[in-house]
């Protein structure tokens, strides 16, 4: 029986990485705390914030069925906004961000286009891997933007777990491949950032019986389905210190944790385009809708992208 326990258990513990269930419309709209996390009132959807949208379908790389709002800039543009949501959630939780892009004028010139990735919204229900395979999605949005909208500059906008898969797509050569020719990422910023998978992992399973024991069992096995990528999954192995970048981090929070962050800001070299912000007082991914800290969040952000 312990010898059962000893196989399975690391299997097991793989799961709760990397499973979860699918986050839909319906769930958030029937949850009035999940509706209070996203920041979800009565706007929900694009036009609601006085946006005129289109709901896209189309497919990730490997075939996952996706789904998205597409908002045009109101004069024609070769550049495209993507808000990049994190785990656990989907394309409603970024939605209030409409409210920062209206108020700095930024849909004059960008296009904008918020995607449900795998497992989120409307979109197929899959693995995620920690954001391996969120990048897939992502790199299928702007091949889609650039194909049937002729978009070839982008400004990813990530979060939590999406910035993990924004670093995914500027590093991993498979994904280079596909776009590199065809378009090119302008700037990004990361709100609440997942910067170190393997950290972050060990931090959140400490209170979980046994967890610690069996840990660097556990995250061979997710590594090795991954293509042995998981030791990479960090943002001083994976960003590129070409890309204008600016990271907005609170520093009470407890899912990304700013300590984490520091950490590997310390393991960076020549990172004159990296700009990183601390906020006191909001949590995990809360830094714009709280009222004592949006101000400065939106002044860092116009700063940025100006």
């Amino acid at each position: 029986m312990i010898i059962c326990g000893y196989f399975f258990l690391p299997r097991i513990m793989v799961g709760m990485i990397t499973d979860y269930d699918p986050y839909t419309f319906e769930v958030v709209f029937s949850d009035k705390l999940l509706m209070e996390e996203y920041g979800i009132n009565e706007n929900r959807r694009p036009e609601d914030y006085g946006f005129s949208s289109r709901e896209l379908g189309f497919e990730s790389i490997d075939g996952t069925k996706l789904n998205g709002w597409y908002i045009p800039a109101q004069k024609p543009s070769g550049t495209c906004l993507m808000f990049i949501h994190g785990r656990t959630s989907n394309r409603l939780k970024p939605l209030k961000y409409l409210a920062l892009a209206d108020s700095l004028d930024l849909d004059s010139t960008y296009n904008i286009f918020i995607p449900d990735l795998r497992n989120s919204g409307k979109s197929q229900e899959a693995t995620t891997y920690m954001g391996y395979k969120f990048a897939e999605d992502v790199v299928a949005s702007m091949l889609l933007m650039h194909d049937e909208y002729h978009q070839d500059q982008f400004l990813l906008y990530g979060f939590s777990m999406g910035a993990m898969a924004i670093l995914n797509v500027i590093a991993r050569d498979d994904l280079k491949s596909i776009y590199q020719n065809r378009i090119a990422i302008e700037k990004i910023i990361f709100d609440s950032p997942l910067v170190h998978v393997k950290k972050t992992l060990k931090d959140q399973t400490g209170n979980i019986f046994m967890a610690n024991y069996f840990f660097d069992e556990v995250f061979d096995l997710y590594s090795n389905r991954i293509n042995g990528f998981g030791e990479k999954m960090t943002l001083s192995h994976l960003l590129d210190p070409e890309i204008p970048t600016l990271i907005l981090q609170s520093k009470n929070d407890s899912t990304t944790k700013a300590d984490i962050l520091e950490s590997e800001l310390g393991n960076l070299k020549n990172c004159e385009h990296l700009h990183v912000h601390y906020f006191d007082g909001p949590g995990h991914v809360k830094i714009f809708q709280d009222e004592s800290t949006k101000m400065e969040y939106v002044h860092r952000v116009s700063t940025f992208v100006r």
